[in-house]
């Protein structure tokens, strides 16, 4: 039973809920973010008199909003008191497992949101497990970066990039990296030609200081660079591709990298997700990086020969 509050600390309780709610609706959170912040600022609210609160509803509301979901199924409805409501959010009894399955259809959640039982499905933790992800960035940062240099740099086996590669691939540091790994493994990088009719399409949708904005510069600054290492060393090979894309890959070893894009918006400026485990998800992105490598061998099986698409070695 929740400890018993003064009617003056009630009035104020219900003051700070309703400013938190206006707060939560100026910002445009949801309902149950708004629940979430109104159980962390009033600790003596309980969780079923909290989603009253989120909603902006009063106790005679409630049960009016009770009365038309069991109208609609045909049935009696239960014309709940304000008192009976007040009581099971005060925690001074429990209502039966029909009225909560009702709260929980009134509030759409589920009962241990409510405060009634523990929630025994797959948490959200397992469920990002099950997609493998190892790790995530909100967009390229000097943190993202040192992550991607530090796993090409414990590179046992492969080291595969596809995208539209950045400039951070062409700087000293990382290009010393590649030619070092590429002593040991095969490093493969396959980038956009940055004269292909889908450059122009995909920049079209970039902003103006986008790197491969200017086709020459992008091959000055990064392609040459990265084609002097090639030149060094046979396991390295960079590739131009002729076609769109939404994301890039980084596979070093048995992880992937993935970079999305967005309208209106700079690669750099997409999230990365880390994954790896041999889930399905990191076989989505390992499968895109054994299709270009079939390409760039000279297989191009149907569909993808009568579209156009091609793999070609860099030649500068």
């Amino acid at each position: 039973m929740a400890k018993k509050i003064s009617p003056a600390r009630r009035r104020e309780i219900e003051r700070e809920a309703s400013a938190i709610r206006l707060d939560g609706i100026r910002r445009g959170l949801t309902v149950e973010e708004t629940v979430t912040r109104i159980l962390e600022a009033v600790p003596e609210v309980l969780a079923l008199e909290a989603w009253r609160f989120a909603n902006g509803w009063t106790r005679t509301e409630v049960s009016a909003r009770l009365d038309n979901h069991y109208e609609q199924e045909g049935l009696e409805p239960p014309h709940l008191s304000a008192a009976d409501i007040c009581r099971w959010e005060h925690g001074e009894r429990r209502p039966g497992d029909e009225r909560i399955e009702y709260f929980c259809r009134l509030y759409r959640t589920r009962p241990d949101r409510l405060g009634f039982g523990t929630d025994h499905s797959r948490t959200d933790m397992d469920h990002l497990r099950r997609t493998g992800i190892l790790d995530a960035f909100p967009y390229t940062s000097t943190e993202s970066e040192e992550d991607l240099a530090e796993r090409v740099r414990n590179a046992r086996q492969r080291i595969n990039m596809f995208g539209l590669t950045r400039n951070f691939y062409g700087r000293e540091a990382m290009l010393s990296l590649f030619e070092e790994r590429a002593r040991a493994m095969p490093v493969r990088i396959f980038v956009m030609d940055p004269f292909c009719d889908s450059r122009k399409d995909r920049y079209r949708i970039e902003p103006s200081e986008a790197a491969m904005e200017d086709p020459g510069r992008y091959v000055r600054e990064i392609l040459r660079p990265l084609y002097g290492v090639a030149q060094r060393e046979r396991n390295f090979r960079v590739f131009l591709y002729n076609f769109p894309c939404s994301f890039a890959i980084e596979e070093i070893d048995d992880a992937v990298r993935v970079m999305l894009y967005g309208h209106g918006k700079r690669g750099t400026q997409g999230p990365i997700l880390v994954f790896g485990g041999e889930t399905s998800t990191q076989n989505f992105f390992v499968d895109q990086i054994r299709w270009l490598e079939r390409l760039s061998e000279g297989e191009t099986p149907e569909p993808w020969a009568s579209k156009g698409i091609s793999v070609r070695p860099l030649e500068l």
